[in-house]
């Protein structure tokens, strides 16, 4: 691999690109078999000492599985693994997995309260809604079909905000001062209609995870309703449920409490 004067990357990070990217396109899909060290070596002009560097980083970070005897294979994807007893925005989620997140923003509108779902509770006050809709992906993979609906004009500027790099938790919390505390979904399945199903690269009436619900500030008050379609192929939830009538006692009163189950789906931030 020629390598250009000045150019800084070490000469098995650009091996690792190169790779990567082949991985990421599906050029080389899971269960293929990666060239051996010597071939990816002379492919690329490298020492074999360079080309097994290149390889361990895509191990390490489980792109590609090694088996001692067998060879070194693109990976499996994972399922994403999504804690439902912290408030995760769907950026953080992606990048702790290893991951590059993105997203295609599909629509952004003014609409009528009435058009979102009646369980958002909106103070009265609140008339209309910004109204967004994003495809959220991993690695260039669509995994999550999402629509968000935020009090106008209050947050009237997040359509200034470029939402295909940037996490709406964020977005609130560091360009309008919001305080986010609490996130209280309901869980449940849903069959994709023939317009989700595109954006999401699957089949019509695919049953996919729905996590519907609502964020709060600090004052208890709603700030962004959430409707999101998760692929069941792409995402898993954890859920940590202590068994009823193990109790924890208060050590500053004595009281004794019983812990809140996260099955409830309450995400504090």
């Amino acid at each position: 691999m020629a390598r250009r004067a000045g150019a800084r990357i070490p000469l098995y990070e650009q091996v690792y690109t190169v790779i990567r990217a082949r991985i990421e396109s599906r050029e080389w899909p899971p269960g293929f078999q990666l060239p051996i060290e010597p071939e990816l070596a002379a492919e690329f002009g490298v020492s074999r000492g360079t080309a097994r560097q290149a390889v361990t980083r895509l191990v390490n970070e489980q792109l590609v599985d090694r088996s001692a005897g067998r060879g070194t294979f693109v990976a499996e994807r994972r399922p994403l693994s999504y804690p439902v007893n912290e408030l995760l925005g769907f950026t953080r989620l992606i990048e702790a997995s290893g991951r590059r997140p993105s997203s295609e923003v599909v629509d952004i509108s003014i609409v009528e309260r009435s058009c979102a779902p009646q369980e958002f509770g909106f103070s009265a006050g609140v008339r209309r809604l910004v109204s967004i809709k994003r495809v959220r992906l991993a690695d260039d993979v669509p995994v999550a079909l999402e629509h968000l609906y935020l009090p106008w004009p209050r947050f009237a500027g997040v359509r200034d905000i470029d939402l295909t790099a940037t996490g709406i938790y964020d977005a609130l919390e560091q360009d309008f001062g919001v305080e986010l505390q609490l996130g209280d979904f309901n869980l449940e399945i849903a069959d994709l209609t023939e317009r989700q199903a595109n954006l999401l690269d699957e089949k019509v009436g695919t049953p996919v995870f729905l996590m519907r619900g609502g964020v709060t500030d600090a004052e208890g008050t709603m700030i962004v309703g959430v409707s999101c379609y998760y692929r069941r192929d792409s995402f898993t939830f954890n859920f940590s449920m202590p068994r009823r009538g193990q109790h924890d006692r208060d050590e500053s009163t004595g009281s004794i409490t019983e812990p809140m189950p996260s099955l409830t789906v309450s995400m504090p931030a």
